[in-house]
C-alpha cells in the first residue's frame, strides 16, 4: 500500500459528532487516550464543515482536531469555518466584524453560538487552529478542496496566499470588489454558480429564494446534455432545456482525483465519477455520514457510509 492510498475521506460532518465517532469505527479506527488512529496506520482526510448546525459541535471539533494535531489526518478549510473566523474577527478600521451579524449569518451560526456559551476560551482556540487549516491539498496522487477544485485559483493560491491576515478578510469578504483572492476563496470553498435568466429562481435548502445556480462541476462533460445536467436545483421549467456547448460551464478533466464536500448530495451514496468525487451526502439534513476509501490503487475506491 503506497501512503497516499492509505487514505479516508470523509464528508461535511456539521456538528454530528455521534455520527462521525460511528463511521471511525466502521472504518476501523480506534480511540486510545481520546485520539482515534488506524492500527495499519490510515489516515483520515477531512473536507472541512466542522460546525453549525449539528447537537454536538464541541464534541466534532475535539475528534476532529486531536486526529490532526496527532498526525492520524489531515484536513482542508469549509465555508463554515472561513466565516466562522470572519463572523468573529474584529474589523479594526471599519468598525464590526468582516462578516455581518445580521440575521441569516446569526441564524447559520447560532447553534455554535449556542453550543459555546459557557466555553469561550474553548472556542477562541479552536478559531486559531481554523486559520491554520490549508484551503486545500494537493497531495502525489489525489487532491482535496471543500468545494471545487479550479488550477487557475490553486495556483493564485500557491503565489499570493500567506495566510489568514486582516488584509485576507478584507478582500475574501468584500464581493463589491470582487478581487481574483474574492473569487478564488469564494469558488473554492462555495464553488461556481451560473446566474438564471430573468424571472427564474429556487428555493434553497435553508428557505432562501436564489436566482443563482451552481454548476455540477464534477459532472463529466460527455454527460451534459441539458441544464437539468449542470446546474444544482436547477428549476423544473429550465431542467430540460438543450445545451448547445458543453464547454461553456466549468467541469473538472485532469487525470489527478479530486475529492470534496459541500454539495448535500441525498439518497445512497454513490461515485458518479472517480475523478471528482462528493462525498458530503447530508448527514445534517437527514441523509448519511459517508467516506471514500482508497485502496492499494488510487483507482480501488469505494464509499463506506
Amino acid at each position: 500500500m503506497t501512503e497516499n492510498s492509505a487514505f479516508d475521506i470523509i464528508g461535511d460532518i456539521h456538528g454530528h459528532a455521534d455520527a462521525l465517532e460511528s463511521l471511525l469505527q466502521k472504518l476501523g479506527y480506534v480511540r486510545k487516550f481520546g485520539v482515534y488512529s488506524h492500527p495499519a496506520k490510515r489516515k483520515i482526510v477531512f473536507v472541512g464543515d466542522f460546525i453549525d448546525r449539528g447537537p454536538k459541535i464541541r464534541e466534532t471539533l475535539h475528534v476532529v482536531r486531536n486526529m490532526t494535531e496527532s498526525g492520524n489526518a489531515l484536513a482542508v478549510m469549509g465555508n463554515h469555518e472561513f466565516n466562522a473566523i470572519s463572523f468573529h474577527t474584529p474589523h479594526v478600521e471599519k468598525g464590526g466584524f468582516f462578516r455581518d451579524h445580521s440575521l441569516k449569518e446569526i441564524t447559520q451560526h447560532l447553534e455554535t453560538l449556542n453550543q459555546f456559551k459557557q466555553f469561550d476560551s474553548e472556542w477562541g482556540d479552536f478559531l486559531d487552529w481554523f486559520k491554520t487549516i490549508p484551503l486545500y491539498l494537493d497531495l502525489d496522487q489525489f487532491r482535496v478542496v471543500h468545494a471545487c477544485w479550479d488550477d487557475d485559483h490553486i495556483n493564485y493560491f500557491k503565489q499570493h496566499y500567506k495566510g489568514i491576515t486582516a488584509g485576507f478578510l478584507e478582500k475574501t469578504n468584500n464581493k463589491k470588489e470582487g478581487s481574483s483572492l474574492y473569487h478564488a476563496v469564494d469558488e473554492s470553498l462555495k464553488g461556481k454558480e451560473i446566474e438564471l435568466p430573468e424571472g427564474f429562481s429556487f428555493t434553497d435548502k435553508d428557505g432562501m429564494v436564489r436566482n443563482k445556480c451552481r454548476v455540477r462541476w464534477w459532472a463529466e462533460p460527455y454527460s451534459r446534455k441539458t441544464l437539468g445536467d449542470v446546474l444544482i436545483d436547477c428549476p423544473e421549467e429550465l431542467s430540460n432545456k438543450k445545451i448547445d456547448n458543453p464547454g461553456d460551464f466549468y467541469a473538472y478533466t485532469d487525470p489527478k482525483p479530486v475529492f470534496f464536500g459541500h454539495y448535500w448530495l441525498t439518497g445512497k451514496p454513490y461515485i458518479t465519477n472517480p475523478l471528482a468525487v462528493c462525498t458530503d451526502f447530508s448527514v445534517a439534513k437527514g441523509g448519511v455520514l459517508a467516506a471514500c476509501r482508497l485502496g492499494k490503487r488510487i483507482e480501488d475506491m469505494r464509499l463506506i457510509f
